[in-house]
């Protein structure tokens, strides 16, 4: 019988990245996940700074978590950091995890 792994999404902030590659950020967090036991999703991208309390992909990012039961969110260093709200949210109302993984 084969167990299915937990789901993760990867959320990352495009302007925060140093190599300005997304598709590397991705690369990073699937291969965390996968050393961490986890199936990753979707990666989030949410392009710089909002001047909303909420970034719109984060949003999404929290709509999706909730619609597919799934309880850890992984990130690069800073990347929630930076809008502590953000990561209220996960924790409160999803009884997310938030795990960042470095480079």
């Amino acid at each position: 019988m084969t167990t299915l792994q937990p789901l993760a999404y990867g959320y990352v902030r495009d302007d925060l990245l140093s190599n300005r590659d997304p598709s590397a950020s991705d690369t990073l967090l699937r291969a965390a996940a996968r050393s961490l036991g986890y199936v990753l999703g979707t990666v989030f991208h949410e392009p710089g700074p909002q001047s909303a309390t909420l970034p719109p992909v984060f949003v999404d990012l929290v709509h999706e978590c909730r619609r597919a039961e799934a309880c850890t969110v992984l990130t690069l260093p800073g990347h929630l950091a930076s809008t502590s709200v953000c990561r209220k949210v996960l924790l409160a109302i999803l009884d997310a995890s938030v795990q960042e993984v470095s480079p």
